[in-house]
C-alpha cells in the first residue's frame, strides 16, 4: 500500500502534459505537444546570445534547462536558479499598452536575454559557496538578496537593440525618473514596491535599471562585475576582512552618495508641455480615444484601499474637451477599449481554470463577443474584425467582413477605417493593409513604437521614440510622407479633434505623481525616413538531439535538490528535498533514528498547478495532513464581473491545520468569490460551504456543515469596508461575525533600519464583532483601533493598537495590541489586556 501511495506522489509531482525535450549544447528544452519548432526556435535563440549575456554579467551558471508552457494569452517568464536551473518562458508576447511597457520586438529572444541575465547574476558564488552548494546542494547564493536583482536583466535586454529593451523606452525609464523628482523612491522604497503606488511593478524594475545603468555608465562594466564578486562572497570570508561597504568598497562612494548621484543626473531632461486640462494623481491613464465630442480614457486608480483591499479600480473616464468628468464606466483586466458611433467594446485578459484567453465585450450591451488567442481588435459600423495569434506556427489570422490574411507576425494593435486596416507588429514595423490584402504600406524604420497606431485624415497617427522622448508622429498615406506632430515630447497616446491635440502624459503632483491629459496646438514637421533597422544577433541553426521528455523529468527529480544531517533534541536525521524541473512540485523525506534506536520515517510532498495545489505529509507513527485546494470553474459575467468557483479538502490525524479559517482537523469545502463593483468601487464577495469536524467519522453530519461569507469594498482611495461571517447552519446561536470600516489618516512614508521596514498609511478602523473568549464566552463588542502600514521586504502587515467595549456591558472592555494581514477586523494574532 505504502509503495502504491509513493508511486502515485511521485506521478502526481513529476507528470506534466508535455511532449519531449531537446539536447542543445549549453540547454535542455522542454516543450508542450505540438511546440517542437518553437522549442528548435528557442535553443537556437538561446546559444546565440547565451556569450553576451555571461560577457555583460561575467559569470558562467553552466548547464540550464528552458521549459516552453502554452497558458493562453499570458505573457511571463520566471527563473529559478536552484534546484535544475531552470527558465520557463509563456508563448504569448504582450500586447497593446501591456507591450509599450516591455518594448520587446522580440519576444522569445529577449525574455530569455532576461531571464538568462537572471541565472548568470543569481548564481554568483565564491569558491566556498561553490563547495557548501556541492555539499549539501543548499543554493547559497548571496546576489538573491542583492538590491541589483532586476537592474542587471532590464539592463541587459536593452544592450542588444535600440528599439528593445525598458531602457530604450523614455516614458517608462528617464521620463518617469524625471517626474519622480519631487519624490523620489528610496532604494527601499523601490525593492519593496509598495501596492498603493501607481508605479507598482515599474519601482522594482525600471528604476532599479534606472540606477544600475548609472552604475555602470559611471564606473564602467568591469567595476560592477568586481562588485558583483565582491558581494558574492560568504559570511566567513567577511569574518577575515571585516565588514565594509560593497559600494564604497569597489566604487569609492557609498550606495546613497551614488544614489543622489544618479538623481541629480535626471535633472537635464526636459519635457515641455502643454495645457493641462485633466489631472489623475496616483493612477495611470492607459489610452485615450474620442467618444463623439468627448474623451474616454482608461483609467486605472491607486491609493491606501489598493493595499487594503489587492483590488485596483480600473474605469472607463468620459470627458469633455475641457477635462470635466462626465461619466464613469466600471471594467476589469482591460487592455484595449475600442468606440464604434454610441457603442464601447473592451478587450480584457481573463483566465479560465489556469488558461488565460482574451475576451471582446460589448460594454453598454453587456455582452460577450468573442473570446481566444485574440491579440488585437476593431469594430467599424457593428463590423467585428479580430487577429487571432496561433503560438505554435508564429502566424497571425485577421478576420473581418470579407477580409482573411494570415501573417508571420505577432499583431499587437488594429485599427480598421473604411477599406483599410492598419497594424502595428511586434516588430514595431506598421503595416497598412487594403480590405482586399493588397498592402499601402510598410514602415519598417526600426524605431521603438508607441502601443497604438490609429488612422486620422488622410493617414495613421502613432507615437515614436526619438532619443530621450516619445513623440507623437502623422503618416500622410497619399503624400507618402511622414511628420512630426510635436518635439522633445513625452506622449504615451495621443489623439486630435480639430486643431488640437489631446495626450496622455505624467504629472508632477501628489505624493507620487500620477498622468494626465495634455493639450496643445497641432503642427506638422515634415521627418525624413531613416531605415537603420539591423538584427541585434545572428541566429543560427545548432545542433541538438531529442531525447525522452518523461524519462528527463525522473532523472531530474530524483537527483536530490538537497541533503544534509539534522540533529535535534537527540534525535539523528537526514533530510532530502527533491523538486521537479520547475520548483513546482516537491517531495521531502526524512529518516530519523533516537538514541534508543526507535527508527521514524517523515514524508511530505507539496505540488502546485496551474488550478490547485495539493500538499500532505505522513509520519510512520501515524501522524498524516493531506489537502487540496483549486478552482473549479472561471465565470466572466460581464466586462467588470467575474465569478470563480473553488474547492478545498484537508484531512489531519490532529487538530492542527493549514486551513485556519476552518479550525478543524478535517474540511470539505466548496465556494464561490465574486469579483465586481458595488456603488463604483471594486469589491469581492466570497461564499463557502465547509463540513468541518475534529473526528472524521462524523464529517458528513448535517451538524457539520457551516457557511462563510465574506465582503470586502474599498471605499474611495483611501478606505475599505470588511464583512465576515461564519455559522452553522443547524445552530442558529453558532455563529460569529466581524465588520469593520477602515480609513487612512496619514499617507505617512518612513524607513527604518536602512530601508529594511517601510511604514506607510496610518489609518483608523471601527469596527463591531462577536467574539468568543477561550474561556467560552461569547460577546458582542464595538472596537477600534489604530493601524499601520508595514512592509518588510516582500512582507506586508498592520500593527493594531486599540480597544473594544462590550455592548451589553460598556463598563467593560479590553486594550489590545496585535498584527494583522489586514486594517479591517479584529487582528488575527493579538495580545489582549481584559478589564
Amino acid at each position: 500500500m505504502i509503495k502504491r501511495l509513493f508511486f502515485a506522489v511521485v506521478l502526481l509531482l513529476v507528470a506534466e502534459l508535455f511532449s519531449g525535450v531537446l539536447h542543445f549544447e549549453h540547454a535542455d528544452v522542454v516543450y508542450p505537444e505540438g511546440y517542437f519548432e518553437n522549442a528548435v526556435l528557442v535553443g537556437n535563440i538561446f546559444e546565440a546570445i547565451r556569450p553576451k549575456v555571461i560577457e555583460l554579467v561575467g559569470n558562467d551558471p553552466g548547464r540550464i534547462t528552458i521549459v516552453l508552457k502554452d497558458r493562453g494569452t499570458i505573457s511571463n517568464g520566471y527563473t529559478m536558479p536552484f534546484f535544475h536551473k531552470t527558465i520557463v518562458v509563456y508563448l504569448w508576447p504582450p500586447e497593446s499598452w501591456l507591450s509599450f511597457r516591455l518594448s520587446l520586438e522580440d519576444w522569445y529572444a529577449y525574455v530569455l536575454i532576461h531571464e538568462f541575465s537572471h541565472m548568470c547574476h543569481l548564481t554568483y558564488q565564491d569558491e566556498i559557496g561553490k563547495t557548501v552548494t556541492k555539499l549539501t546542494g543548499i543554493p547559497l547564493y548571496p546576489q538573491l538578496f542583492s538590491d541589483l536583482v532586476e537592474g542587471v536583466t532590464v539592463f541587459n535586454e536593452s544592450s542588444f537593440s535600440i528599439s528593445s529593451g525598458r531602457l530604450n523606452n523614455p516614458f517608462f525609464s528617464n521620463g518617469l525618473f524625471y517626474y519622480s523628482l519631487p519624490n523620489f523612491p528610496s532604494p527601499g522604497y523601490i525593492k519593496v514596491a509598495p501596492d498603493d503606488d501607481y508605479r507598482d511593478g515599474l519601482l522594482y524594475y525600471n528604476f532599479t535599471a534606472g540606477f544600475y545603468s548609472y552604475l555602470v555608465e559611471t564606473y564602467g562594466l568591469e567595476k560592477v562585475k568586481e562588485f558583483f564578486r565582491e558581494t558574492s562572497k560568504t559570511f566567513s570570508t567577511f569574518a577575515f576582512e571585516g565588514f565594509k561597504d560593497p559600494y564604497e568598497k569597489v566604487f569609492g562612494k557609498t550606495r546613497e552618495e551614488i544614489y543622489t548621484d544618479w538623481i541629480y543626473s535626471l535633472t537635464k531632461h526636459e519635457y515641455p508641455q502643454g495645457d493641462l486640462v485633466y489631472s489623475a494623481k496616483n493612477t495611470w491613464l492607459h489610452k485615450i480615444d474620442l467618444y463623439g465630442d468627448h474623451l474616454v480614457v482608461l483609467s486605472e486608480e491607486y491609493g491606501p484601499s489598493t493595499s487594503y483591499t489587492g483590488m485596483k479600480k480600473q474605469v472607463l473616464k468620459i470627458l469633455d474637451l475641457d477635462g470635466k468628468e462626465v461619466q464613469e464606466i466600471p471594467v476589469r483586466n482591460v487592455l484595449d477599449v475600442k468606440i464604434d458611433g454610441e457603442k464601447i467594446y473592451v478587450l480584457s485578459k481573463e483566465e479560465f481554470s489556469g488558461r488565460y484567453e482574451n475576451v471582446l465585450w460589448d460594454v453598454k450591451g453587456g455582452r460577450q463577443i468573442s473570446k481566444g488567442n485574440i491579440s488585437a481588435f476593431d469594430v467599424e459600423n457593428g463590423k467585428v474584425y479580430l487577429a487571432l495569434y496561433d503560438t505554435k506556427t508564429g502566424k497571425t489570422t485577421i478576420e473581418g467582413p470579407e477580409f482573411h490574411v494570415t501573417l508571420d507576425e505577432f499583431i499587437r494593435y488594429m485599427d480598421v477605417s473604411g477599406r483599410f486596416v492598419a497594424l502595428l507588429t511586434e516588430k514595431n514595423d506598421i503595416i497598412v493593409l487594403k480590405t482586399n490584402g493588397e498592402v499601402v504600406l510598410e514602415l519598417n524604420n526600426g524605431t521603438m513604437k508607441g502601443p497604438y497606431v490609429k488612422f486620422w485624415k488622410d493617414g495613421i497617427i502613432f507615437v515614436q521614440v526619438e532619443g530621450d522622448h516619445t513623440v507623437s508622429c502623422y503618416y500622410d498615406l497619399e503624400k507618402k510622407e511622414l511628420y512630426r506632430l510635436s518635439s522633445k515630447s513625452l506622449v504615451e497616446d495621443f489623439v486630435i479633434h480639430g486643431n488640437e491635440i489631446y495626450y496622455i502624459s505624467y504629472i508632477p503632483y501628489g505624493q507620487t505623481g500620477g498622468t494626465g491629459v495634455y493639450r496643445k496646438g497641432l503642427s506638422m514637421e515634415p521627418v525624413v525616413v531613416e531605415v537603420k533597422k539591423s538584427e541585434p544577433f545572428v541566429i543560427e541553426d545548432r545542433e541538438f538531439s531529442t531525447g525522452d521528455e518523461f524519462g528527463f523529468r525522473l532523472r531530474k527529480f530524483f537527483q536530490p535538490a538537497m541533503w544534509f544531517p539534522v540533529y535535534f533534541d537527540g534525535t539523528f536525521s537526514l533530510f532530502f528535498t527533491f523538486s521537479s524541473v520547475e520548483n513546482n512540485a516537491f517531495l521531502f523525506l526524512m529518516p530519523s533514528v533516537d538514541l534508543k534506536g526507535n527508527f521514524n520515517q517523515y514524508t511530505g510532498f507539496v505540488a502546485s498547478r496551474d488550478n490547485f495545489t495539493a500538499y500532505g505529509e505522513y509520519s510512520s507513527s501515524g501522524d498524516y495532513s493531506f489537502g487540496l485546494t483549486g478552482v473549479l470553474g472561471d465565470f466572466p459575467v460581464s466586462a467588470n464581473t467575474r465569478l470563480d468557483v473553488t474547492f478545498e479538502m484537508n484531512f489531519s490525524s490532529t487538530q492542527t491545520s493549514l486551513n485556519s479559517e476552518a479550525g478543524a482537523a478535517n474540511n470539505i469545502g466548496v465556494g464561490v468569490d465574486l469579483r465586481t463593483y458595488l456603488l463604483d468601487m471594486p469589491s469581492s464577495l466570497k461564499v463557502s460551504l465547509n463540513l468541518l469536524n475534529d473526528d472524521l467519522s462524523h464529517l458528513f453530519d448535517l451538524n457539520s456543515l457551516f457557511c462563510f461569507a465574506g465582503l470586502t469594498s474599498a471605499l474611495g482611495k483611501d478606505g475599505s469596508f470588511s464583512a465576515n461571517i461564519k455559522f452553522q447552519l443547524l445552530n442558529s446561536e453558532d455563529f460569529s461575525y466581524d465588520v469593520s470600516f477602515a480609513q487612512t489618516l496619514f499617507k505617512n512614508s518612513a524607513e527604518l533600519f536602512d530601508g529594511f521596514i517601510l511604514l506607510r498609511n496610518t489609518g483608523n478602523t471601527l469596527g463591531i464583532a462577536r467574539l468568543r473568549f477561550s474561556n467560552g464566552e461569547e460577546e458582542h463588542v464595538i472596537y477600534d483601533h489604530l493601524f499601520q502600514e508595514v512592509y518588510m521586504e516582500g512582507l506586508k502587515f498592520y500593527i493594531t493598537v486599540g480597544g473594544f467595549l462590550n455592548m451589553n456591558d460598556i463598563s467593560s472592555g479590553s486594550f489590545y495590541v496585535g498584527i494583522s494581514t489586514s486594517p479591517n477586523g479584529l487582528p488575527s494574532i493579538s495580545l489582549f489586556i481584559r478589564n
